[in-house]
This record gives C-alpha cells, structure tokens and sequence, in this order.
C-alpha cells in the first residue's frame, strides 16, 4: 500500500521539462530544454534539437488563402529533397486558429529525412512552422515541435517614436 502512495506521490510531483521564452523582434515561442537557438532575429526563430532535428519559426505577410499558400510553401521545402513525397493536406479551423499542414518524405544526402510543414493563421498573426527530423527520430520529436508551433505569439511593433522639432 506504501508503495501505491509513493508512487502517486511521485507522480503529482514530477516536473515538465523546463521552458524558456524565446524572442525575436515580432514573434516569440516557448521553447523545451533539449532545443537550441541557432537564428533569432526580424520574423524568424531556427531551433535545433540535440538529435540534430530542426525547427524554422517564421512571422508571415496575412495570406487571402491559406490553403493555397500552404500548398505552394510545402513543394518549395520539397524541392531540395531527393525523391520526395508530399503527403496529403491535413487542416484544422476553429474559432481562435486555422491551420493547413503537410508531411513531407524524402532524402537529404544519403539520410532519410520526414519534414512537417505548417502554415497557420492564430489571432492576429500569420506563422509558419518547419519541422525537420532523421525519419527514425521525427515521431519522438514531433510533439515538442507541435508544443513549440503552438506556442508562437506575434509581437505588436510598436510605432517609431517621432521626435518633435522645435
């Protein structure tokens, strides 16, 4: 009977991992221990992960048609690939969000590469999301990158300050 208290005991005690905010000029996300800044500046945030997997978080211009613009941003992440496979669209509308996802299967060199690419459209913002991963590491990853798209917030710019002339 110890046993079943320390066990629930020690289950209502465990700590998630540790996050951090991370920040460019007009967007931030939060970010899981294990991953990386490697670019943060102006409208985009690259991460990379301790397995070599990577993460491009960039602001995006409003987009009439997301859908469209998904369709043609994912077969230009596909281009590079060699011998690469889109997958079919996968997308999601609620009240607060909208987004069009496309898994993306190919090679990088000689390595067998799953790319996961997102364009959404949450509040005010306009993101995309690039999600790369070795195909063996991709779905031990994929919910931290999830975690991290899901987490992006637009930055308001603030108007330039004007000073007077007297």
């Amino acid at each position: 009977m110890q046993f079943l208290f320390l066990i629930a005991f020690l289950l209502q005690n465990a700590q998630p991992a540790p996050t951090r905010p991370v920040r460019s000029d007009r967007l931030e996300i939060i970010v899981p221990q294990g991953w990386q800044t490697t670019d943060s500046g102006g409208d985009l945030i690259s991460l990379r992960h301790s397995t070599g997997a990577s993460l491009l978080v960039r602001r995006i211009a409003p987009v009439k048609d997301l859908a469209t613009y998904a369709s043609q941003q994912a077969e230009r992440v596909m281009n590079p690939l060699g011998f690469a496979k889109l997958g079919p669209p996968k997308h999601f509308t609620d009240s607060n969000a909208e987004w069009v996802e496309y898994e993306i299967v190919g090679n990088r060199l000689a390595e067998h590469k799953r790319i996961l690419y997102r364009a959404t459209h949450k509040n005010a913002g306009f993101f995309e999301f690039t999600f790369e991963a070795a195909e063996t590491r991709f779905d031990l990853l994929l919910s931290e990158a999830q975690t991290i798209a899901s987490s992006a917030e637009a930055i308001i710019e603030a108007p330039p300050v004007r000073r007077s002339g007297r």
